[in-house]
């Protein structure tokens, strides 16, 4: 029955609109380092001055006298992802001004940008995410049906320091800590999310280097999470476990946009430009060994335009693998690159509702030395979008968000095993802004639908619904 009622909702949200919505979020290479977001960011000149969501929190240590901006609220922002993350503002604000003049400073203001201000100052920033949820996974005649009891949750802490150099220049340095609620691998895991050194001119440009995500150009919506049971979806076999089994995750152009971890190279560096009040430009190139072994060197190139009432962010990137193989004849064995491009475009045709829709596209070559040099050149592509709506405020001054997501994902084995799968993956939520430091209360249902044609196991027909519930507070 609640299958049912689900896919019910989420239809007549889809109908609702003419597109799928996204919110245009900001991107992190910018500056503050702390706010989680949601999952959706677009490119935000720097600022020397933290941004709001978290704000500082009233302990926080200032340097200088120059007051702190006051708390913000809104819906969430998203899994200990930096601040430059989307959340629409309380009521009765209108959701096409988004708050950019926090969010985004100098991008979708109304007017002149606001003068370049900088101050020198240390300020804590970080979160507490909780989700608890329920997950069910089934196979149509292969394996008995699963089901997970499933809570996680991240608190995330960090100083942010900002230095001004004068000028309009500034120097900004942070180190982020991360303490998991439920571990995984190590009993008594900590780990990091930003740390960096930043240097520039107050909404011109600045460069960046260190550990930090990149820019997002594919927008999800505020139904997937990162670090939770939607995002991950359908499973193929059973056995749950958070380390793999899944079928394959939406390509976002993401190949270098997680701070670290297998497969992504430990270091990066970044220059942004913003050559007018509404544009912004982020080149990043990455470089470092991965879990593997193998060295890695890459790159990447984002930007956006936000005028009124719209948001277009495009991306592209490359990034070559190399652990060379003794295999005789074969130069190439042990390598492997990856490559590929997408992006998303969202309107607010009114102010309580915004549609938006994405795609991307990407390919994997490699050099595979146990197939004796035999190369596979993998596929996926995304597809998708969502809409969201913000009904209560045409009523009172407040918000309940009310959402729902759609995206599919199809990848292709070619030269290779002849594998092909197909996730399609589901989302309808309720998101309840408390008022104060982005503290939101946000209920998810989901479904996920997996398909996998041969060779190995047979064909595979999979689903996952699952129902998450998250408390999150940002300061």
């Amino acid at each position: 029955m609640h299958r049912s009622i689900g896919r019910v909702f989420i239809t007549g949200c889809l109908l609702a609109g003419t597109g799928f919505f996204a919110p245009a979020v900001l991107a992190q290479g910018e500056e503050d380092s702390a706010a989680p977001p949601p999952d959706e960011a677009a490119p935000m000149p720097a600022r020397a001055v933290p941004p709001s969501p978290p704000p500082p929190s009233e302990s926080a240590v200032v340097l200088s006298s120059t007051p702190k901006p006051a708390a913000r609220t809104g819906p969430p922002a998203e899994a200990g992802l930096p601040g430059w993350m989307w959340a629409p503002p309380p009521a009765p604000l209108a959701w096409s001004e988004l708050d950019w003049d926090f969010w985004c400073p100098h991008w979708a203001t109304h007017g002149s940008p606001p003068a370049p201000h900088v101050s020198s100052g240390l300020d804590w920033h970080g979160n507490l995410e909780l989700d608890g949820g329920y997950v069910e996974y089934t196979w149509a005649g292969a394996y008995p049906a699963e089901t997970v009891h499933d809570s996680r949750g991240r608190f995330v802490l960090g100083p942010l320091l900002t230095r001004n150099l004068g000028n309009d220049y500034f120097l900004r340095v942070t180190g982020q800590v991360v303490a998991w609620v439920r571990e995984n691998q190590n009993i008594y895991q900590i780990n990091a999310d930003d740390v960096y050194v930043q240097v520039g001119q107050q909404g011109l440009w600045d460069f960046q280097a260190g550990r930090f995500l990149t820019w997002r150009v594919f927008r999800r919506g505020l139904g997937f999470d990162l670090y939770t049971i939607e995002d991950t979806g359908a499973r193929v076999v059973p056995n749950f476990s958070d380390s793999g089994g899944f079928f394959p995750h939406l390509y976002e152009v993401n190949t270098i946009f997680m701070r670290d971890g297998g497969g992504v190279p430990s270091a990066r560096a970044a220059f942004h430009l913003y050559p007018t009040s509404w544009s912004g430009i982020e080149l990043v190139g990455s470089y470092g060994r991965l879990d593997s072994g193998a060295n890695a060197l890459g790159g990447r190139l984002a930007g956006g335009i936000k005028p009124k009432y719209f948001n277009l962010l495009v991306g592209a990137e490359y990034e070559g693998w190399s652990a060379p193989q003794a295999v005789a004849g074969c130069d190439k064995c042990g390598t492997e690159k990856k490559y590929g491009a997408g992006g998303s475009a969202a309107l607010t045709p009114l102010q309580q509702v915004e549609i938006a829709i994405n795609y991307a596209y990407g390919k994997d070559e490699n050099w595979l030395a146990t197939l004796g040099g035999g190369h596979t050149d993998d596929t996926t592509w995304s597809l998708g979008g969502y809409l969201q709506v913000d009904p209560l405020s045409f009523f009172v001054p407040h918000s309940l968000i009310v959402g729902g997501a759609l995206f599919r994902t199809e990848f292709r084995d070619v030269g290779g095993l002849g594998m092909f799968q197909r996730h399609d993956q589901i989302a309808a939520y309720l998101a309840y802004p408390l008022g104060f430091n982005n503290a939101v209360v946000k209920l998810v249902f989901s479904e996920a639908i997996g398909y996998q044609q041969p060779p190995n196991p047979p064909n595979v027909d999979a689903h996952m619904y699952s129902v998450r519930l998250r408390f999150a507070y940002y300061y």
